[in-house]
């Protein structure tokens, strides 16, 4: 008796199991996929792009590296950021915020006079970017990403060359020291008061120049010379300067500049607005 009513309580038992199991498989739906970017993230051109994202949090790489680990290279996630971000710093290269993402050698925006300062320079020699701004050595160097829009103008050596220097061979006692004290004006967007774009013995020493004006900046007599007419005579003494009031430049600069279909051009930029005066072969402190 004991054995039939043991074997019906078991008969009894499994056939509620496998009834609440049949049940479960009906009625529970699969657990959702949880994602904690939207979709679009990895897409350019997606407005849910991680680039824009990353951008409006002010640059924060420290949200990406919560999930995706200190280095990018997947943490609790397991997806590597270096699958992209190819360049030695990852994510943290300078051309990823700025410049071509697949050209690690161009990392200044394309805007306003950067790349005819330092890729296409053909009327002087080309400048780096410390040239402009404070370099950092890591991307979370102090300074380098903060709460200020736009990047900080700190001018550098070439903007700020001493010229008619006591000592040199050029010196003429009548000029004084022109020691530019460069100037960026944030507003209408002008540089004045530096070395490349006037402010040197001969030149054109009140010049502001725009850095979003094109190729104006660089007009043959904006830094030396008469910009309405082109011409790129150095102040002569009638100008109160002391450069001779000769208008072949060739004559005397020879290598640098040169006459091509009546129009004096730069022929050796690298010779040109590069901290020294080009003369007879020469180049030299003045």
């Amino acid at each position: 008796m004991k054995t039939r009513i043991f074997l019906l309580l078991i008969s009894s038992t499994l056939t509620l199991i496998f009834t609440s199991c049949s049940d479960m498989r009906v009625d529970v739906q699969p657990a959702p996929e949880v994602g904690v970017h939207p979709e679009g993230i990895i897409n350019p051109k997606s407005s849910n792009f991680h680039g824009v994202l990353i951008q409006n949090i002010n640059w924060k790489m420290n949200e990406c590296q919560n999930c995706h680990a200190a280095d990018y290279s997947g943490g609790i996630t397991g997806a590597s950021c270096l699958t992209c971000h190819t360049q030695p710093a990852g994510p943290e290269a300078c051309n990823t915020c700025h410049g071509v993402f697949n050209n690690p050698n161009i990392i200044a925006p394309n805007k306003g006079a950067h790349y005819k300062h330092l890729y296409t320079a053909s009327s002087g020699k080309s400048v780096e970017c410390i040239a402009c701004h404070i370099v950092p050595e890591q991307f979370k160097s102090v300074g380098h990403i903060d709460d200020s829009k736009g990047a900080e103008i700190n001018f550098g050596s070439i903007a700020l060359t001493e010229t008619n220097e006591p000592g040199t061979q050029d010196y003429d006692a009548s000029l004084s020291l022109f020691t530019p004290v460069p100037t960026y004006n944030k507003t209408s967007q002008t540089c004045s008061n530096t070395y490349c774009h006037g402010y040197f013995k001969n030149g054109n020493t009140e010049n502001a120049v725009s850095f979003t004006v094109g190729s104006n900046g660089a007009k043959c007599g904006s830094c030396h010379g008469d910009a309405a007419t082109g011409n790129p005579l150095p102040k002569t003494s009638a100008q109160g300067g002391t450069h001779p009031n000769v208008t072949s430049c060739n004559a005397c600069h020879s290598g640098v500049v040169d006459l091509v279909n009546g129009n004096w051009v730069i022929s050796d930029p690298t010779k040109h607005i590069n901290g020294l005066l080009n003369i007879f072969g020469q180049e030299r402190d003045y």
